[in-house]
């Protein structure tokens, strides 16, 4: 998939707070991808929200 591609490409993540969400959230972000993040832990979902947006610079979604 090209780059240009990539950058419009948006990804819904579940259960992002933690574990293989966060996992994936991480290594999508870094391909990057827009996200969506949904978890029930609002404070851990938006700290990783943040740490995403600065490391990478996608935008990032959240829903707790």
């Amino acid at each position: 998939m090209s780059d240009s591609i990539r950058s419009q490409s948006l990804a819904l993540i579940t259960g992002a707070s933690t574990g293989i969400g966060a996992t994936y959230a991480d290594r999508l972000a870094k391909r990057g991808y827009d996200l969506i993040l949904v978890a029930r832990d609002a404070q851990r979902l938006n700290a990783l929200a943040e740490k995403l947006q600065q490391d990478t610079g996608v935008k990032v979604t959240v829903l707790p």
